[in-house]
């Protein structure tokens, strides 16, 4: 790697190493180089930060932040996940986009109550009429998330003593001080750019039906809303989006791939990846129920539409293309999985979404 680094000089070195341009030219630059010897490459503007060990610390904390808010703990009582806590993160994001909290000090106002109220109206179902002490609560439960800060300067939130039920609205408010996000989370939605790319991304986590009514048609600013931002922000934004979907998606699936049901974790490596149903270009859709686990070679074939899920009856199977060859023994590995069962996860609400199925099912290769 030394020997490669001494050899090959990007040709921006001088320059800003920019996180808004996605490739660089780097070219051979020995002393004794000549325009026969001298090479030219095109390598990911990413990948080049990386090597430079200049990777802005904003991407990599908005990737830490991603994954955490991509697995809220949230009640399931009713056979499916609850809207509250995503629900009060974008009302609370709008709010800090409009200049309403310009510390890291919030306070449970009226504002944040009817933003929430209006957004939960659009994403919740008949029965999800929760109050905003519900989440505004129960969210100190997620990590170093949310924080809750009394008049006496203690946490009000504390678990195994009053963290089973949430207090009123009055109650909070005579005793809180202020809430508080978690001082990343909050530094990255103070910044245009990383905020829109946060919302979106929370909205394609759990509201990926309601997308168009959450976000406006334009969902990243433009240069006059953040200087130095552009179309190449909203270019660079998948890999800490992607990454959380795939933590996600491996979690549920614990680690297993769905048709082979081979599982092997070494530290942070798994074998699985963590593959859309309906690709994320065309749903912007990071549900769970949009996802599914699969080891690299049948992830390469459900990506080539030889393998799709399908339901049969009260089942759900792997049909295979009927392209396949029972005479190539190449072949045999994919035909052996024809009607077998898909493993899925344990949690029935992150079972593929019927939408989802139909979608693979109708470009099976035939």
């Amino acid at each position: 790697m030394e020997t490669w680094k001494n050899n090959f000089v990007p040709s921006c070195l001088g320059e800003r190493i920019s996180p808004n341009i996605r490739h660089y030219w780097i070219s051979t630059a020995a002393p004794s180089s000549s325009p026969k010897t001298t090479k030219q490459f095109l390598l990911p503007a990413r990948a080049i930060r990386f090597w430079l060990g200049t990777i802005p610390h904003s991407f990599m904390s908005l990737e830490k932040q991603l994954e955490k808010l991509y697995y809220l703990k949230r009640d399931k009582s009713s056979g499916y996940e609850k809207p509250y806590k995503p629900v009060l993160l974008l009302a609370l994001m709008y709010l800090i986009g409009e200049g309403h909290f310009a510390q890291n000090q919030i306070p449970l106002t009226d504002d944040l109550i009817h933003r929430y109220r209006a957004i939960l109206s659009i994403v919740g179902r008949e029965k999800d009429r929760g109050p905003i002490n519900y989440p505004f609560w129960h969210l100190a439960g997620d990590e170093t998330l949310w924080t809750l800060w009394g008049k006496d300067r203690q946490p009000l939130y504390r678990k195994g003593e009053n963290a089973q039920s949430s207090p009123s609205v009055k109650w909070i408010r005579e005793r809180l001080a202020h809430a508080s996000l978690d001082p990343e989370l909050f530094a990255l939605l103070n910044n245009p750019s990383d905020r829109a790319l946060i919302r979106e991304a929370l909205v394609c986590r759990y509201f990926p039906q309601h997308r168009n009514a959450l976000l406006p048609s334009e969902s990243y600013p433009t240069k006059n809303e953040s200087e130095g931002t552009d179309q190449a922000v909203a270019e660079e934004a998948p890999p800490p989006r992607s990454a959380a979907f795939a933590k996600t998606v491996k979690e549920v699936y614990d680690y297993r791939c769905a048709a082979s049901g081979l599982r092997f974790r070494f530290g942070d490596l798994t074998m699985v990846d963590a593959c859309h149903l309906i690709p994320f270009a065309s749903s912007h859709n990071d549900h769970p129920s949009n996802g599914i686990a699969l080891s690299k070679n049948h992830h390469w074939a459900f990506d080539h539409a030889l393998i799709a899920p399908q339901q049969k009856e009260t089942k759900l199977v792997w049909a295979v293309s009927p392209r396949l060859d029972d005479r190539i023994p190449e072949h045999k590995a994919l035909l052996d999985l024809d009607g077998r069962s898909v493993l899925l996860p344990k949690d029935k609400r992150f079972h593929p979404a019927d939408n989802s199925l139909q979608w693979r099912w109708e470009r099976l290769l035939r």
